[in-house]
């Protein structure tokens, strides 16, 4: 079975990376609501706008027309062309939205420039070219009005000018959409804020499944105030304090078949040491004396025994060779007799011969010679498992191995109560064929994470970018000589 799983946090990845929480994807959502919402406004005050244009500058036009034919019955007949032109330039400057232009005999359009009052203007900003081509009404042509001057033949043509209502339209229009963004960002700022402090029971829920993956056994989440969120922690609380018993009940199912199979592996090292080695030994003496013994035959019979004890002294050679290996392999008997970053060098040694076509990159920063049997032998398994699975099942060609000390970790309580402590952490990477979702956890892996567990420890698997496998172990410990420091200095206090 392949040992390889998945990782939980590769499962369900957004495709848009910046919409990776909940807290954004709301108020992506928010946002795109309002912004449809404002393009829909802004639509249908456009067209009421428009339609308010056209009604105005109509308007206007109708009441331009009204006054300039009264005035025109007021001044005298047969008036010539300046003294008309001078006449609507002084008393049409109230009138709005009109533009006025007189035909003269000639047929020809003279504008008139209508005088303005000697009050300020109040401020306006102008409408952009494309607000204006959005606002003008489509039947600007047919507001064209003529008034013919009584007693001459010229006449007085009013047509609707709209730019200043269009002015006065993107004024408001303006103001009103300044005052909408600002709603919109103190909204959605707001929303940031609440929906923060919402969701913030559901990110420490994260934190707690990651920790409780990770093997911390004594993780707990917040009740939230908020009923539906309470339910969930006091759910997540109550499966917590299950699986801890469920992993305290299968931890010590493992302990024990480890412990069992620790047992046999010694023991077998021992029938092999005891029983496989004296034998081996006494097959070589054997062959030994044979060939000695070829020295009082004749030359043609010594040569062909010879031949045969060298194939059995070869033979017996690469048995001894494999059974010095096996004997490793089972039980790691210089654990205790040597420094533990001497066995793991000779441990990664070992499978660098067996395996030449694997890149295998080390990096061994123990501070300490051991950790205690326990812990020695945790790691020591731990590294054999890890460089089995990667070349056996992941078929990785590159192996990393970092091996180092640092502060404890905070999700798991140190065993050792001395101020000593610190975290040994391992980390085996591999470029394999990495993790297969349909596969479940096999019983090496099993039997890797409940060794750590066992020791207080963290253990977690994932994806090693951009292909492969990474495991992550840490083991909260405390060096034998700081502890035989400790005990010292104990002594000491004591004795004083």
């Amino acid at each position: 079975m392949h040992e390889h799983r998945a990782a939980s946090h590769e499962d369900g990845v957004p495709s848009i990376p910046f919409l990776g929480s909940l807290r954004n994807q709301l108020l992506f959502a928010v946002g795109t609501m309002l912004l449809l919402a404002s393009f829909a406004a802004a639509a249908i005050a456009v067209v009421n706008g428009r339609k308010a244009v056209a009604i105005e500058t109509t308007s206007s036009a109708e009441i331009a027309e009204r006054y300039i034919r009264g005035l025109l019955r007021r001044i005298p007949t047969e008036i010539p062309l300046m003294g008309l032109h001078a006449v609507l330039s002084r008393e049409t400057f109230h009138l709005r939205h009109a533009q006025l232009h007189i035909r003269d005999y000639s047929g020809a359009l003279i504008p008139v420039t209508r005088m303005r009052l000697n009050e300020p203007e109040p401020a306006s900003r102008s409408s952009p070219k494309w607000f204006q081509l959005l606002m003008t009404p489509q039947t600007e042509g047919a507001a064209g009005r003529l008034v013919l001057v009584p007693g001459t033949q010229m006449a007085v043509i009013i047509s609707g000018e709209p730019i200043d209502e269009i002015d006065e339209k993107w004024n408001e229009l303006s103001d009103l959409a300044m005052i909408w963004l600002t709603v919109v960002a103190i909204l959605l700022s707001g929303l940031f804020v609440i929906m923060g402090r919402i969701l913030d029971p559901l990110v420490d829920l994260a934190h707690g499944l990651k920790a409780l993956e990770a093997g911390s056994r004594e993780q707990r989440v917040t009740v939230s105030r908020t009923r539906e969120l309470a339910e969930i922690a006091t759910t997540f609380n109550s499966l917590a304090a299950s699986l801890d018993q469920v992993r305290e009940e299968n931890g010590t199912l493992y302990r024990q078949i480890m412990a069992v199979q620790e047992e046999e592996r010694r023991h077998i090292a021992g029938e092999l040491h005891d029983e496989a080695g004296p034998c081996l030994f006494a097959i070589t003496v054997s062959a030994e004396s044979i060939d000695r013994l070829t020295a009082k035959l004749a030359a043609a019979d010594a040569d062909k025994i010879r031949s045969r004890s060298r194939e059995i002294l070869e033979v017996a050679e690469r048995l001894k060779t494999m059974n010095r290996a096996l004997l490793k392999s089972l039980s790691p008997m210089s654990i205790g007799k040597v420094s533990l970053p001497s066995l793991l060098d000779d441990l990664v040694k070992e499978f660098e011969r067996r395996h030449s076509g694997i890149n295998i990159v080390k990096s061994i920063e123990l501070l300490s010679p051991s950790y205690g049997e326990k812990i020695d032998l945790t790691l020591y398994r731990c590294i054999q498992e890890g460089l089995t699975n990667a070349i056996r099942h992941g078929r990785a060609n590159s192996i990393s191995i970092l091996l180092n000390e640092g502060l404890p970790n905070k999700t798991v309580s140190i065993a050792h109560g001395d101020g000593g402590g610190v975290s040994v952490n391992l980390s085996i990477r591999d470029n394999g064929v990495g993790l297969d979702p349909s596969a479940e956890m096999g019983f090496g892996l099993a039997a890797m994470r409940e060794r750590v567990l066992s020791v207080n420890g963290t253990w977690v698997v994932g994806s090693n970018w951009p292909a492969g496998v990474a495991i992550s172990i840490s083991i909260p410990a405390a060096s034998i000589e700081r502890a035989k420091t400790s005990i010292r200095h104990s002594q000491v206090q004591a004795a004083q």
